[in-house]
């Protein structure tokens, strides 16, 4: 096989969409920006996302018992360049309501979804983690932020 970079690369060639995982700890809402997200089942209603393991963040998210997945409108491709960088969701400039389960939801996020951890599985270098959708919501409607060979773009 190719290096590393060749191999992510590859993979850029295949658009993903952008989302922010978010928790709420100690009152604060944190946030990490992800574009691993899928749907897993309709019945029951599960989802996952995937997590280095090297991240600096991994033990805030890894065992985290409720998080959210914010799908990001193609007009918040500042805030998620800013979650990646920072983890504190207010510092970053985002705007969040506490969700019915207690999760930190993103004010202008164009889906969001509420989920109790299900399951963890390792998954080489990161950790691929189950969610089980307790709530969801689509705030408004808008074009989807898209990562794409290492750019930003907006989903036609």
């Amino acid at each position: 096989m190719e290096t590393a970079r060749t191999f992510r690369d590859a993979l850029g060639c295949y658009p993903t969409g952008v989302a922010l995982v978010t928790v709420l700890e100690e009152g604060r809402a944190r946030a990490l920006t992800i574009n691993s997200f899928a749907s897993v089942s309709l019945e029951p209603p599960l989802v996952l996302w995937s997590l280095d393991r090297a991240s600096l963040r991994y033990d805030q998210f890894a065992s985290a018992p409720r998080f959210a997945i914010n799908v990001l409108g193609a007009d918040q491709e500042a805030l998620a360049l800013a979650c990646a960088r920072d983890d504190d969701l207010g510092r970053a400039g985002g705007q969040w309501t506490e969700g019915t389960t207690g999760v930190p939801l993103v004010r202008d996020a164009i889906a969001r979804f509420e989920c109790t951890l299900d399951a963890v599985h390792e998954g080489g270098d990161h950790i691929i983690i189950v969610g089980r959708v307790a709530a969801f919501d689509r705030p408004r409607t808008a074009p989807a932020l898209v990562f794409h060979r290492s750019v930003f773009a907006a989903a036609h």
